[in-house]
Order: C-alpha cells, then structure tokens, then sequence
C-alpha cells in the first residue's frame, strides 16, 4: 500500500511538473502583455483559456496513470483558487480580469478543472482512451475560442431562436465547427492507430454536437455541456 501510494505520489509529482512548467511561463509573458497593450478583454480571457486547456492536455498525455492526471487538475484548482481570492480586492486584479461578475473567475476556473478531473476520470479511468479525453479538451477550448474571437468583432448575423440567447452568431459557430474538427482530427490521428476516414468522421461528428451544445447552451453552463457533449460522440464514434 505504501508502495502504490509512493508510485501515485511520484507520478501527481511528474503531473504537476508538466503543468507547471508550461503554465508558469506562459502566464508571465501573457500578463505583462495585458497591462502594456490595448487588447480586448475577450482576447485575453480566451488566451487564459487556450494555456489552461494545452497545458491539461498536454499533462494528460504525459502522465502515468488517470488517477494522477485527474488529482493534478484538482489540485491545480486547490492551489489556484485560494490565490485568486486572496488578491481578487486588489486595484489590478479587476484590469486584469474583467469579470462577468463578482467571483466569476475563480468560479470558472474550478468548474473548468473539475470538469478537466471528470473527462480523464471517464474517457481514462474507465474506457481506457487518454487520448480521447485531450481531444476533447483541445476541441472544446480551441471551439471555443475561435467562436469568441471572430463571432464577437464580427458576428454580423445572429441565431435567432427560443433556444439560444440572441447573442450567439453564425460567423462564430461556423468558426468554431471549422476550428474544433480541424483540432479534432489532428490530435486524434497523431494520438490513435485509426483509419483516417474514421478519424475524419470522429472528429466531424465530435465538433458538429460540440457546436450545437455551445449555441444552445447558456453561456453560463457551456463549460459543462460542450466538452461532455464532444466526450460523448468521441467515445462512442473512436
């Protein structure tokens, strides 16, 4: 027991390390260019979120075992949250981060890392397949990013309907369809032994529910339901 236990330390350990040592820099260079450039709040927000799901992603595909990559996210939240907290009264942290509202940022960031531990919990723990729960971590938060960047500034004509919120675009979604399976498919055939039809089709299917989760879902609950939604058809298609 104490043996396995040593074994799960060392591999959380390597984890952390690997999160670490791209997280760290990439935070330190992207800061400094908040405060000394003109750029969009949206921007900045997404380039946190690009760094958060490469690093995941590339951690998951390093690590050992799925109980050491899913206790790592966790405990990159119990780390990260308190600091959060502990500066969120600061002048600079509202420049830094503009917020939706208040505590909206270290609430997100748990949900997204939780949401992280619940991916490689199933589409490792028990299915098995690392490389599906990358994928579907890189083509929720590329997606994503790619909706936000180019359907915000250029979002021209919007999706009306009941069941969206009215500020969604076509520009956007059709970015992020284009930009996920795009994703999709080049982790999967770096990450799989799989015909490259069937990897095409994973992938396609995997970013066509994924953007259809992210229109119909509240902006508040899509970091949740896009990345299960893409989870789900990339482990029942792959």
């Amino acid at each position: 027991m104490v043996s396995e236990q040593n074994i799960l330390l060392s591999q959380i350990l390597h984890c952390l390390s690997v999160f670490g040592g791209f997280i760290v820099p990439a935070v330190l260079i992207i800061i400094p260019v908040r405060f000394l450039t003109k750029l969009p709040s949206y921007v900045f927000r997404k380039l946190l979120h690009g760094i958060a799901f490469t690093c995941v992603s590339l951690m998951i595909l390093s690590a050992e075992s799925w109980q050491a990559a899913a206790l790592t996210s966790v405990l990159s939240a119990a780390v990260i949250y308190p600091i959060l907290s502990a500066f969120e009264k600061a002048p600079w942290y509202g420049k830094l981060f503009v917020q939706k509202s208040a505590g909206e940022i270290k609430k997100s960031l748990l949900m997204l890392f939780f949401m992280f531990a619940a991916l490689i919990s199933v589409s490792w723990g028990i299915f098995g397949k690392p490389q599906l729960a990358s994928a579907a971590i890189l083509m929720w938060g590329t997606g994503d990013a790619a909706a936000a960047l180019v359907g915000i500034p250029h979002g021209r004509h919007k999706v009306r309907s009941r069941f969206t919120d009215g500020k969604k675009s076509w520009e956007g979604s059709l970015s992020m369809l284009l930009v996920s399976f795009t994703v999709g498919a080049i982790v999967l055939s770096l990450t799989q032994q799989a015909a490259m039809p069937r990897t095409v089709l994973t992938a396609g299917m995997g970013a066509l529910f994924g953007t259809a989760a992210e229109l119909f879902s509240p902006s508040e609950y899509d970091t949740v339901t896009v990345p299960v939604v893409i989870a789900a058809v990339l482990l029942l298609l792959g």
